[in-house]
């Protein structure tokens, strides 16, 4: 029984690596990978690389050709088993004969999950369920937004040794070095919407798609909190709003002429209530909840992703530290921040700390209550 286990384990994990591929590319689906194997071999692999692409276990089951036929399938998500845009998965299983799945997590979808076993199982399929919490840490954005509706917010700030985002003049170009920065594209592929506030769309006038990555990944929703409407119609955003999403949240007391200039760009415009004399940061995140968005990177600036932190709306923080100083003058990283004391402060665990280049990179998540796993029912 041990070795069982431990070949279990061994086979799991070579399908946990397998999702990795798709890490940039398979948004908005979940990260899943599958292998086939026969008397103790691996005879097939897959991972779901694309929306809309095969899944995981079809590549598998493909790729290992006749030798499907009573083999085992390790998948580390529960097969589908609905026609979306690509036939049920449980259809392939039954076809290829695999008498045995060892599935790492039951499907985070509530109108899903757990149905595709017990059909499995009453046609005669072998199914272990292992509930691996591996599945929840790779696929955080996926499992956030079935549990909750909302997109999962990833803060991202680039930053100096004295907490500084930019120098007096506003200046933020370049904080980090090249490597750095590349890392944060690859960050942006994986959100799959990045958010920023008026000052740093105005001040930037930022592209915020990612680029120079090996593989194009899905098209990026852009986001900006522009309380007054102050997006420039010349700016990239505005000028790539057709090739990549924008919606701009404004404030509900703008001059409406403003608003159907930026709708003839291309740009959504949503009209957005105020809270604590600032747009309603809920609000903002239902809103990209209801357009199927499961992750947002928010980029800045500092006042923005502190009222993120603040309100206790960040999931998740990458911190990027440049071996440079500015001064008492620069611009704070968070400055919407407000902690008395110590007692007050703001915590979080350090999940993993790395150098890149000449920068150091902080990954952090915050310590509040652990969210109970109840998935909401539609």
């Amino acid at each position: 029984m041990a070795q069982e286990t431990v070949a279990r384990d061994s086979f799991m994990q070579r399908a946990r690596e397998l999702a990795e591929h798709g890490r940039y590319t398979a948004a908005p689906n979940p990260l899943v990978g599958a292998i086939v194997v026969r008397d103790g071999a691996v005879v097939g692999e897959g991972w779901h690389a694309h929306s809309g692409g095969d899944h995981a276990e079809v590549r598998a089951i493909e790729s290992s050709g006749p030798a499907a036929q009573g083999a085992e399938l390790y998948v580390t998500l529960e097969p589908c088993n609905h026609h979306g845009k690509t036939p049920p998965c449980t259809d392939a299983i039954l076809r290829a004969g695999v008498k045995r799945i060892v599935a790492g997590h039951l499907d985070p979808n509530p109108k899903m999950r757990g149905r595709s076993i017990d059909l499995l199982r009453e046609a005669g399929v072998e199914v272990e369920v292992l509930d691996d919490d591996f599945f929840e840490k790779q696929n955080e954005q996926f499992s956030h937004f079935m549990r909750t509706g909302r997109p999962f917010v990833h803060v991202k700030l680039a930053t100096t040794l004295d907490g500084r985002i930019a120098a007096s003049d506003g200046e933020s170009r370049w904080v980090t070095g090249e490597a750095a920065r590349c890392r944060a594209h690859l960050l942006r592929a994986e959100a799959g919407a990045v958010l920023v506030g008026a000052g740093t769309a105005r001040i930037d006038d930022p592209l915020l798609t990612p680029r120079g990555l090996p593989e194009d990944p899905p098209p990026i929703t852009r986001v900006v909190l522009d309380p007054g409407l102050t997006l420039r119609v010349d700016g990239q955003l505005a000028r790539t709003a057709y090739t990549h999403p924008v919606i701009v949240f404004r404030g509900e007391d703008v001059e409406p002429g403003r608003a159907d200039r930026l709708r003839a760009l291309g740009i959504e415009v949503v009209s957005t209530p105020f809270a604590g004399g600032e747009l309603d940061l809920i609000f903002v995140l239902e809103e990209l909840g209801r357009r199927g968005i499961r992750g947002v990177l928010v980029e800045g600036g500092g006042k923005t992703a502190g009222r993120f932190v603040g309100r206790g709306l960040a999931d998740k923080l990458t911190l990027f530290y440049a071996p440079k100083l500015l001064g008492a003058e620069g611009v704070p990283l968070m400055g919407a921040l407000k902690a008395a004391g110590m007692d007050e402060a703001f915590r979080f665990h350090v999940e993993a700390v790395e150098k890149i280049g000449e920068d150091v990179i902080l990954t952090l998540y915050p310590l509040k209550p652990k969210e109970d796993l109840v998935y909401r029912a539609d």
